[in-house]
């Protein structure tokens, strides 16, 4: 894959950007230009990261890419149609980066959207791949993994993490809320 011109200009938002609490906007029509800018996310979001939505790049439209060691997905207008069980594993977040919490999630979703080609799919997920696709599809929603934090001792810092100091008032007052 060879850098687009798009990457040169896309940076990764971090959490404290009001973009980031935005519902983001349907897109009306899956264009050859929004396959190209997905491809082009894809650069950003590895070698780190297995999923990116569009607000995390700064723009308030509603795709989101995802890669689970299969390829990548493009995913527009998503709707979770149905989720089933319940899990917790641990989360970080390419926005918030240094920054990891078990966070609790379905083990199954079923997801209506767009793929690449704008056709309509419903389709199934489990596991790993239900867990990317429900905290991608919570960017789009304004909603950020932390904010499902249900014990703010839980959280752990990667040193020298940039976003430890934005957090570092959300664990304390998110605990006096607990208490």
């Amino acid at each position: 894959m060879q850098p687009s011109a798009y990457t040169n200009r896309m940076k990764i938002v971090v959490i404290g950007s009001p973009i980031l609490r935005r519902k983001a906007k349907p897109i009306r029509k899956v264009t050859r230009e929004l396959v190209r800018l997905a491809d082009s996310m894809e650069e950003l979001m590895k070698p780190t990261g297995v999923g990116l939505a569009a607000p995390q790049i700064g723009i308030s439209e509603a795709f989101f890419i995802y890669d689970v060691g299969e390829g990548l997905h493009l995913v527009v207008n998503p709707q979770i149609l149905e989720r089933k069980g319940s899990a917790v594993a641990e989360e970080g977040c390419l926005s918030i980066p240094g920054v990891y919490a078990p966070i609790e999630r379905a083990e199954q979703i079923t997801l209506s959207y767009l793929d690449h080609t704008g056709k309509r799919r419903i389709h199934t997920y489990v596991d790993f791949e239900a867990r990317v696709i429900q905290h991608e599809y919570d960017h789009l929603q304004g909603t950020l993994f932390v904010d499902k934090i249900t014990d703010p001792s839980t959280i752990s810092f990667q040193e020298g993490s940039p976003a430890a100091e934005v957090l570092g008032q959300a664990p304390r007052e998110k605990e006096q809320q607990l208490s």
